[in-house]
């Protein structure tokens, strides 16, 4: 009786437990509610992909112009903002030392003329040949030399075949080396094979190396592969050495025809009629003359670039965009600069003005040159250019600290947009890939799981589930992406949540399939609803 009692007991009091854990589950995990989804027809458009940065207007050419050297200045005949063409004098200095130094150089050049042509007239006169006893001499020095090489080849004929014997020896002794080691350890094994050792399974622990009846075979089988070893280093330097016999054999060859090379030299300066320190006196003396004469040269190529240096003679037509003084000062004193040139005179070419921007290592793959941008500017509301790609720079701006990799990019405007000026900051955008009257939607419609897209279709009613449909993405512009499968003109396509935290499972935000559209998701474990969200496209 007590016994039933008790079972009855425990019965309610489960039934108790189940009850209240019903009702504390849906009080913590109610039924998610129908949610309103976000859609987007797809329709025919225009697909755009673009790259922006900003930068700055600069002009096409600053040409600093400088004088080539230090002096007062004389003569200045243009002021700022002045059009200036090329081939026109724009300033001087005081040219007065510079004439002198020019004059100087040009007597010094003569002078330098005349040595040389002395020098090679007192080599002309060394034209004395040589002596029949002279000829006879170096016809036997010849015969000499000749045979020097011929025994050289034939020594070194020799010391081959001496070094292919040796080698020959060496191989035999290897062999013997290896036999001798093999018949040790052939000894060594069969003796530990004797004990249960080398392999016997049911022998466990036995060292051969030490065990008593195979211990001297071991260290016989050591001893040999020890001496294969100081053996083989004996071989290797008998076979050095007589390499080194081979190498020293070809060597005397090369030497006794470099030697018959050089006789040959010493005889042909002796037969050409002088004496061969006279000769090489008179080469030494035009050879000092020459020196001379070019180094007046350089100096006076370096008077007439100061002389004509004096003057500031514009280069290209342009407008003067800096003057560093005026009449009267020394040039040196005084420096101008735009834009990076500097000089006592800057010119610009206003008529071609550029945009240079950087753009990061993620856009710069798809700009080339040529490519067609566009231009607004922030210091002017409502002005915008046209331009395209200039140059791209091959190397990555270098910045201390920054960890984002930009490269530099020149554009060219399209005329001169008015009221902008260089220095002004412009906003440049530029069309990387377009294709027009496609089947296109939203990009954050898509749905991407590896190389694959989906869409979801809108539900057919409020809290349903809308059909999951794989689609193929041609380009994927700057919002939407171009559909070129799976999908039909009008057909509308839920559009994923931007407000989700959690990872992407591969699902849009709003639930997961089957679980009712917009209904939360328990996390695992039963701690609470989460929605998952697709990596959008």
């Amino acid at each position: 009786m007590f016994k039933k009692r008790n079972v009855i007991l425990n019965s309610l009091l489960v039934l108790v437990l189940l009850v209240g854990g019903f009702f504390g589950y849906r009080t913590l995990y109610p039924a998610a509610a129908p949610v309103s989804v976000r859609t987007a027809t797809a329709t025919i458009q225009d697909v755009t992909q673009s790259v922006s940065a900003s930068g700055a207007v600069q002009t096409a050419t600053d040409i600093g112009l400088t004088f080539g050297g230090t002096g007062i200045v004389r003569v200045l005949k243009v002021k700022v903002g002045d059009q200036v063409r090329a081939g026109q004098l724009l300033a001087a200095i005081d040219d007065r030392s510079y004439k002198l130094a020019l004059l100087q150089a040009e007597q010094s050049q003569a002078n330098a003329i005349n040595a040389v042509t002395n020098a090679n007239a007192a080599l002309a006169k060394l034209t004395a040949g040589p002596s029949d006893a002279t000829k006879a001499l170096q016809a036997k020095q010849l015969d000499a030399a000749q045979t020097t090489i011929d025994n050289a080849n034939t020594a070194y004929t020799n010391a081959q075949a001496a070094t292919k014997a040796t080698d020959a020896q060496l191989a035999l002794n290897a062999i013997t080396y290896q036999n001798s080691v093999d018949r040790t350890r052939f000894d060594f094994e069969k003796k530990c094979n004797a004990i249960g050792g080398l392999g016997d399974t049911n022998t466990v622990g036995v060292d051969c190396s030490t065990a008593e009846n195979s211990r001297i075979a071991w260290q016989s089988w050591q001893d040999s592969v020890q001496s294969q070893k100081l053996s083989l280093i004996k071989d290797t330097t008998t076979h050095n050495n007589a390499a080194t016999s081979e190498e020293n054999a070809r060597r005397a060859i090369l030497a006794a025809q470099d030697a018959l090379s050089t006789l040959k030299a010493q005889q042909a300066v002796t037969n050409a009629g002088a004496i061969q320190s006279d000769v090489d006196a008179a080469k030494a003396t035009i050879t000092s003359a020459q020196r001379a004469k070019d180094i007046t040269d350089v100096q006076l190529s370096q008077a007439q670039f100061n002389y004509d240096n004096t003057k500031i003679i514009a280069p290209i037509s342009g407008t003067v965009a800096a003057v560093a003084s005026q009449i009267g000062v020394n040039a040196a004193n005084t420096t101008a600069g735009s834009n990076g040139a500097a000089g006592y005179i800057i010119l610009t070419d206003l008529s071609g003005l550029q945009v240079k921007a950087s753009f990061a290592e993620a856009d710069i793959a798809n700009l080339q040159v040529g490519q067609a941008a566009s231009f607004t500017f922030d210091a002017l509301s409502g002005v915008t250019a046209t331009g395209s790609v200039a140059s791209i720079a091959p190397l990555a701006n270098s910045s201390a600290g920054s960890t984002v990799t930009s490269y530099t990019v020149l554009f060219t405007l399209d005329g001169n947009p008015d009221g902008v000026k260089p220095g002004m900051t412009a906003q440049v955008s530029v069309v990387t890939d377009q294709v027009t009257g496609v089947i296109a939607i939203p990009s954050t419609a898509l749905t991407q799981r590896g190389q694959n897209y989906t869409v979801t279709l809108k539900p057919t009613k409020v809290g349903g589930v809308g059909k999951r449909v794989t689609v193929t993405v041609g380009l994927k512009g700057d919002s939407t992406s171009e559909i070129t499968s799976g999908l039909k003109e009008g057909d509308l396509v839920v559009l994923r949540s931007t407000t989700s935290s959690s990872a992407s499972s591969g699902f849009p935000a709003g639930g997961i399939p089957g679980a009712g559209f917009g209904a939360a998701v328990p996390a695992a474990g039963g701690g609470g609803g989460r929605a998952s969200r697709g990596s959008g496209g």
